[in-house]
């Protein structure tokens, strides 16, 4: 008996911690719409722990709604090359199981080598880091299935959004729109939603020659293959729970 009351009060301490360090879900005043100009929002942005994401989650009765800004130009090489990843527990927890991943990142024969370092000056950065996000039209659904469900962003189901635009200030601006019906989330079950945004980690075993070859050469991705370390290669991640509205 004084083990199971343990464990309910232990249940209860957590659940109310959770609650305590939450954030409250943004609801919208105008409707929000996809489009890469996040003004509809009407607060302020909110920033992770490291520095990395200004971000802000909202939700109606219908769907829950995402926008990230990022301006750090290493964190910006990481979404452009690796892509970005956005995952939701319904539990309030870390890691979710059910999410998108957009931009889905560069295939193995695009990252055999570093990329170019960006331009010094200010409009050469800017047009530089578009080009970055050139081709950026699939993206991955996480949790539908046994298998990630490759799409297009244009063709996607159930109503799901996405988007992410190189602004004129250099920044990454990224929208997203997921109805809860999506992924058969009960809004009126989920008093706190874990979400967790980080940059996918690259697969070193198709980036570059193996280990030995004769035809290998330096400036790739990690010490595995090359003997050196990138910078890119660690994980920007942030994770929150959002109190629903």
């Amino acid at each position: 008996m004084k083990l199971s009351l343990l464990l309910i009060f232990a249940c209860g301490f957590f659940h109310a911690v959770s609650q305590k360090d939450s954030r409250e879900s943004y609801q919208p005043i105008t409707p929000i719409v996809i489009d890469g100009d996040p003004s509809e929002w009407k607060t302020d942005w909110m920033l992770d722990q490291d520095g990395k994401f200004l971000y802000n989650v909202g939700n109606d009765q219908t769907n829950l709604y995402f926008r990230i800004k990022v301006s750090d130009d290493l964190t910006q090489q990481k979404i452009a090359l690796f892509g970005l990843q956005l995952r939701l527990d319904v539990n309030g927890k870390k890691k979710g199981k059910i999410g998108l991943k957009y931009p889905v990142g560069r295939d193995a024969r695009q990252l055999k080598k570093e990329p170019e370092p960006l331009p010094q000056d200010l409009a050469g950065r800017i047009i530089a880091k578009k080009q970055l996000l050139d081709e950026v039209e699939v993206l991955e659904l996480i949790g539908l299935a046994k298998e990630n469900i490759v799409s297009s962003r244009l063709g996607l189901m159930n109503g799901i959004e996405v988007l992410i635009v190189a602004a004129d200030d250099g920044s990454y601006l990224y929208e997203a729109k997921i109805p809860f019906k999506a992924y058969k989330i009960k809004k009126e079950e989920v008093p706190v939603l874990g979400v967790t945004i980080e940059t996918s980690k690259p697969n070193l075993a198709k980036n570059g020659p193996a280990a030995g070859s004769a035809n290998q050469q330096p400036g790739g991705f990690g010490q595995s293959s090359y003997g050196q370390y990138s910078p890119l290669m660690s994980q920007a991640y942030m994770w929150v729970s959002i109190k629903l509205k």
